[in-house]
C-alpha cells in the first residue's frame, strides 16, 4: 500500500476537493431521509415494512424477546418466524432507551445501519488498491442515490442485513490474508449476524468473498499456503454457517405450529425463492427489474453516460467494475422471483452497481484528466440522482401521516387491545392490523375454500375474545363465518363498512360503538343499512354549543371561535362534499360569539346555488332572498346593530356565486355578538338554503 500513501501526499488538494463533495452529498442524504420523519406512514412497499413493525410492536408490548417472536397476523400460536429478530430487537431496545416512538426508532437503526456501510466500503476500495482521495467519489455516488435515501430509513432489516454482510467481505479478506484473529471475530460476527437477519443477503455477498478465496487459494497451491488459508476461511464461515442451519430449521419448525402458515414453510415457498426455469427465462420478471434498476436505483441515462466514461477512460477499473455487475447481476438470476416483485431487495446488491459507477470516476481521476473533468462527471452523476429524488421519492415521503386509513383507525378506537381481528380479503397484509395495534387471524382466499384449515383455525382462537370480523367484498363461505362469529358475540349485522370491506362488531356494544363512530368521524366510514343512529334534536330551541356531543359539535368546525351557542329552525348542517366545506344556516339561524374588547375582523362567504332563485321556478317557489345581520348584544342596553345586508340573488347579478363577506368593528369591552340569518324581504324562508364558507373573527 505505499504507493497509495505516496499517491495521496502528492494529491492533497485533489483528496480535500473529493472528500468536500463527498460531505455535501452526506449531507443531503441525511436531509432526504429526515423529510417526512414525523409521518408515522411506512411508504415504500409499506405492507412489508408493516410486517416488521407489528413483530416490533408486540414484543415492546408483551416483552417478548424469544426466538419464537410475536407476527400476530395469522392467527394462534402469533409466531410465524422469517428472519432472526435482531433488528426488531434493536428497535425495540432502542424505543425503550430513548423514549422514541417505535417509527422513529425503526427509521434511526435503518440509517445507522446504512451509515456503517460506508466505510466497510471504503476498506473494500483500499482493497481494490484505490487511492484514499479517490474512494470519496464512489462514496459521493452511493450517498446521493435516492433509491438508498429513500429507503435506508425503511422499517426493515434490509440495511443491517447490508451491514453486516459488507463487513463479513472486509473481515474476510482480512482475517485470511494478514492472519489476523481480530478480523477472524469481525468476521465471524459479521457473518453470523448476515446470515441470521437476512440469509439472501448473506448469499449474495458469499459470492466475492468466495471468488477471492479461490482465487488465493489456486496461487498458493505452489507454495504450501492453501493449507493455511483453508483453515482460516473455515473459521471464518464455520459459525455463521451453522447458525443460519439452526435458524432457517428453527424458524420452519415454529411456523408448522401454525395451521395458517403451511404456505410460508420453507418446502412450499422453494419455487418463490428459488424459481423455476420459467421464472428464470421470464420476460416479465425481467423487465419488471430492468424497471427498477432503470426507474429507482438509478436510470437509463446514467447507466450509458458510465459506459461512455469507461470506454474514455480506455477500459480503466474494467475488470473491478466487471466482477462488481456480475456479482450485481446474479442475484437476479438467483432470485428472479424475490427481486422482480419487491423493490426493496435492491437495497442488498444495488450498493454493487453503485460502487461500479463510483469506479468509472476513479478510473477517469487515474486516467490522468484533470481534476475539474473529474469533478464536473461527478456532479452531473449525483446532480442527476438528486433532481431524481426531487421528482420520485421526495414526493412520495414529505406527507404527514398518522399512519392507518380509516379502516385501521375505526379498528383500533373500537376494539379492546387483548381482542383479535378476524380479516378476509386482505390475503395477510399486515397493515391493517399493524396501524390497528391489534392481533389478527387474516385468512387468505385460498384458505377461504379449506373448510379444514379454517376450523383448525378457528380452533386455535379459542378462548381467545373477538373484536371485529371484517369480510371482504368476494369473501367466500361468509356466512359461515358470520356464524362462527357469532357464537362468539360478534353482532350478524354489519356496523358499517369500508371501501369493500365490511365490518362486523360486538353486538353487546352496539349502541356503544355508534356513538364512538359518530364522535371520531372515521374517514371513509359507511353505516351499514340497518344501523339506527341516536336522535338529539338540536333544531327549533337555544343551545350552549359546549354541551353537544362531539359527533354535533363539529358541525361548528369551520368556524373560529366557535359559536357559544345558537338556535336554528331547522337544525345546523356541514357539508364537506365538495371543495369548500359548507355550513347550512337556513333560516332563522343565530350563531352567537363571544369576544373580547378590541378591533375585529370578520371573514367568510356565502352562497345562494342556483337551485335556489332558477328562473324557471314560480315567483313564491324561489327564494326572496337572505338577510343577514351582524349585532353586539347587552344584558343592560339594546342591541347595536354593526352591519346588515340582504343577499338577493335573483335581483342583484353580484350576489350570485361565492360572495366573499368581510366586516370590521369595534368592541369596547368584551361583549357577545350574534350573526342572524333570516328571511327576505317578504318574509318568506322558501328556498332560503343560504351556505356559509369556513368563517373566522380575528
Amino acid at each position: 500500500m505505499s504507493f497509495l500513501r505516496r499517491e495521496e501526499k502528492s494529491r492533497d488538494p485533489e483528496f480535500w476537493i473529493y472528500f468536500s463533495l463527498f460531505a455535501a452529498g452526506l449531507l443531503f442524504n441525511i436531509w432526504g431521509t429526515r423529510v417526512g420523519w414525523e409521518s408515522r406512514n411506512l411508504p415504500g412497499i409499506e405492507y412489508r415494512q408493516a410486517q416488521t413493525a407489528i413483530s416490533a410492536y408486540f414484543i415492546q408490548q408483551d416483552h417478548d424477546f424469544s426466538f419464537a417472536y410475536p407476527t400476530p397476523v395469522l392467527g394462534k400460536p402469533w409466531s410465524i418466524p422469517m428472519e432472526f429478530p435482531l433488528y426488531q430487537w434493536t428497535v425495540v431496545g432502542l424505543s425503550n432507551l430513548s423514549g422514541l416512538e417505535l417509527t422513529k426508532a425503526g427509521r434511526v437503526i435503518s440509517q445507522g445501519c446504512f451509515y456503517l456501510c460506508l466505510p466497510a466500503v471504503f476498506l473494500l476500495l483500499r482493497r481494490m488498491r484505490v487511492a484514499s482521495g479517490r474512494r470519496w467519489l464512489v462514496l459521493a455516488v452511493v450517498v446521493t442515490c435516492p433509491f438508498y435515501i429513500f429507503y435506508s430509513r425503511a422499517f426493515l432489516m434490509e440495511t443491517m442485513a447490508l451491514m453486516f454482510s459488507l463487513w463479513f467481505w472486509v473481515a474476510f479478506e482480512e482475517a485470511v490474508e494478514n492472519r489476523n484473529w481480530r478480523w477472524l471475530a469481525v468476521a465471524m460476527l459479521a457473518g453470523s449476524g448476515a446470515g441470521l437477519v437476512k440469509v439472501t443477503t448473506f448469499m449474495l455477498y458469499l459470492l466475492p468473498s468466495g471468488w477471492w478465496a479461490l482465487r488465493r487459494l489456486g496461487s498458493s497451491r505452489s507454495d504450501g499456503r492453501w493449507r493455511g488459508d483453508l483453515i482460516w476461511m473455515a473459521a471464518a464461515v464455520a459459525l455463521p454457517f451453522a447458525l443460519t442451519l439452526w435458524w432457517l430449521h428453527f424458524a420452519d419448525t415454529v411456523k408448522a405450529l401454525n395451521p395458517c402458515a403451511q404456505f410460508i414453510r420453507e418446502g412450499n415457498v422453494r419455487d418463490f425463492t428459488w424459481g423455476t426455469w420459467a421464472m428464470h427465462l421470464s420476460p416479465d420478471l425481467w423487465q419488471q427489474k430492468w424497471r427498477i434498476i432503470t426507474g429507482q436505483l438509478s436510470w437509463t441515462l446514467l447507466l450509458l453516460g458510465g459506459l461512455a466514461l469507461t470506454i474514455l477512460t480506455g477500459g480503466r477499473r474494467g475488470a473491478d467494475m466487471f466482477r462488481l455487475l456480475l456479482w450485481f447481476g446474479a442475484a437476479l438470476v438467483i432470485f428472479p422471483v424475490l427481486y422482480a416483485l419487491h423493490e426493496y431487495y435492491f437495497i442488498a446488491n444495488g450498493l454493487l452497481l453503485l460502487i461500479a459507477l463510483g469506479l468509472v470516476l476513479v478510473g477517469l481521476a487515474e486516467s490522468g484528466r484533470p481534476v475539474w473533468m473529474v469533478v464536473g462527471a461527478l456532479l452531473v452523476f449525483t446532480g442527476g440522482q438528486i433532481t431524481r429524488y426531487y421528482e420520485g421519492y421526495y414526493q412520495a415521503q414529505k406527507g404527514i401521516s398518522d399512519g392507518g386509513d380509516g379502516l385501521s383507525h375505526s379498528l383500533r378506537g373500537l376494539t379492546r387491545p387483548d381482542e383479535v381481528l378476524v380479516i378476509t380479503g386482505q390475503d395477510w397484509n399486515s397493515m391493517t392490523p399493524y396501524y390497528a395495534r391489534r392481533r389478527a387471524l387474516m385468512i387468505k382466499t385460498s384458505a377461504e375454500n379449506d373448510p379444514e384449515l379454517l376450523k383448525a383455525a378457528q380452533a386455535a382462537l379459542k378462548g381467545e375474545p373477538i373484536g371485529a370480523l371484517v369480510l371482504g367484498e368476494k369473501t367466500q363461505g361468509r356466512e359461515e363465518l358470520i356464524k362462527w362469529a357469532e357464537e362468539r358475540g360478534i353482532d350478524p349485522q354489519p356496523l358499517y363498512s369500508w371501501h369493500d370491506a365490511t365490518v362486523y362488531l360486538p353486538l353487546a356494544r352496539r349502541s356503544e360503538n355508534i356513538l364512538k363512530i359518530l364522535n371520531a368521524r372515521y374517514a371513509g366510514v359507511v353505516w351499514g343499512k340497518d344501523v339506527v343512529l341516536p336522535v338529539h334534536n338540536i333544531a327549533g330551541e337555544w343551545i350552549e354549543t359546549r354541551r353537544l356531543p362531539d359527533y354535533q359539535r363539529f358541525l361548528f368546525s369551520t368556524m373560529q371561535p366557535e359559536p357559544v351557542r345558537f338556535f336554528s329552525t331547522y337544525g345546523p348542517v356541514l357539508d364537506g362534499s365538495t371543495s369548500v366545506v359548507r355550513f347550512g344556516a337556513h333560516p332563522d339561524t343565530k350563531l352567537v360569539f363571544k369576544l373580547p374588547a378590541g378591533r375585529h375582523r370578520l371573514k367568510s362567504s356565502l352562497l345562494l346555488s342556483l337551485e335556489t332563485y332558477d328562473e324557471n321556478l314560480a315567483s313564491d317557489q324561489r327564494t326572496d332572498g337572505v338577510e343577514i345581520t351582524l349585532t353586539q348584544l347587552s344584558a343592560t342596553e339594546e342591541p347595536t346593530v354593526l352591519f346588515t345586508r340582504m343577499l338577493e340573488p335573483y335581483a342583484t347579478r353580484e350576489d350570485r356565486g361565492w360572495v366573499p363577506l368581510t366586516l370590521e368593528f369595534t368592541l369596547t369591552k368584551p361583549a357577545e355578538v350574534e350573526l342572524f340569518f333570516g328571511p327576505g324581504p317578504q318574509e318568506n324562508a322558501t328556498r332560503d338554503w343560504i351556505c356559509v364558507g369556513p368563517l373566522v373573527i380575528e
